[in-house]
């Protein structure tokens, strides 16, 4: 899908306050340049780490992004602004490392965006010519490869203003700090779709070894509701995915076994309502993993479980399991 890029500019911010602000936006036009924004900007665009977050009031950021849209400052000095307030942030925070900033106005999928991407940098070396002799030298301000990871940045569509923040703690006055949501955009983050998808599947784990010893299909028949009710969600535009009404389907009657599920989901910060789309879903548990303790690995679909035709677990009265396996057509 096309992406068009209005504009971007590159900054460079320092701890020491030694920042580097341009006086002029990118040439997008540069086919190096549209390829590391593009990488860069559509890995943003669908990073499942990413937090929803909102504004909160008196947010400065807020204050600054709606100026720009209304055409009361430009582009390049909405940029230079942004980096002055981190800036300034960091200074009191040391810890914060140095980076390039980089501010992009684009379009994609008929929706428009402003992407904010602090590039910290990374290690790498290189090789330095000198009186005719050749070193091997540590290069500490190399960005981010264009297909590589950006640990902090921030995804605004213009309408609605819900952003996607991607981050990790800073240990700031020895407590780790979310700062790039919490000091510079001041907004609210709400938990990632992977960090949902981390907790849904710790918490399974735990109810199904403590109701069902480990059972295999209990876990197959888990993923296979949570995809079930994604499914739903995504055809009726609903909220998300109801848990109560997984567990209902996963757990078969056993109320004991539901209840304690939902009592640790919401101790680990769970909602009952989570936002899981179908195509996650089934990226994220549509496939389930065994390992034995004889280093036989099984991977298989769970949308099979319940196939007895297909593949077929049976507990043995030691305890030992046998997998049958039918009808394979193929074994590549």
């Amino acid at each position: 899908m096309a992406l068009t890029i209005n504009n971007a500019i590159l900054h460079v911010i320092d701890s020491n306050g030694t920042d580097m602000l341009s006086n002029q936006e990118l040439d997008t036009d540069s086919e190096i340049c549209y390829h590391f924004i593009g990488k860069h900007v559509r890995r943003l665009l669908r990073n499942p780490e990413g937090r929803e977050a909102c504004f909160s009031d008196g947010s400065e950021v807020y204050a600054m992004i709606r100026a720009y849209q209304k055409s009361e400052c430009s582009f390049k000095d909405f940029s230079r602004n942004l980096c002055e307030r981190l800036s300034g942030i960091m200074r009191i925070n040391n810890e914060i490392p140095s980076a390039d900033i980089l501010v992009v106005d684009f379009e994609y999928s008929r929706n428009r965006y402003l992407a904010i991407l602090k590039l910290n940098y990374i290690e790498c070396f290189t090789h330095k010519i000198d009186d005719g002799a050749n070193h091997i030298i540590v290069n500490n301000s190399i960005l981010p490869v264009a297909g590589g990871k950006v640990e902090e940045a921030c995804l605004i569509p213009y309408d609605p203003m819900v952003l996607r923040v991607l981050e990790k703690p800073i240990l700031l006055n020895d407590e780790e700090t979310y700062y790039f949501s919490k000091y510079f955009l001041d907004c609210e983050a709400e938990l990632s779709k992977k960090e949902l998808a981390d907790i849904i599947t710790q918490t399974a784990d735990d109810i199904n070894q403590m109701y069902f010893d480990g059972d295999i299909e209990a876990a197959a028949r888990f993923s296979q509701a949570l995809i079930s009710e994604a499914t739903r969600s995504d055809e009726e535009d609903d909220n998300g995915v109801h848990l109560e009404t997984v567990i209902k389907q996963a757990f078969e009657g056993n109320e004991k076994a539901a209840t304690d599920f939902l009592e640790a989901a919401k101790d680990a910060g769970l909602p009952y309502e989570v936002k899981i789309d179908q195509s996650f879903a089934k990226r994220q548990f549509g496939t389930k993993r065994f390992k034995a303790d004889n280093g036989i690995e099984i991977k298989f679909p769970s949308e099979l479980m319940g196939q007895p035709e297909t593949i077929q677990f049976v507990t043995n009265p030691d305890g030992s399991v046998s997998v049958t396996m039918r009808n394979l057509r193929r074994i590549d």
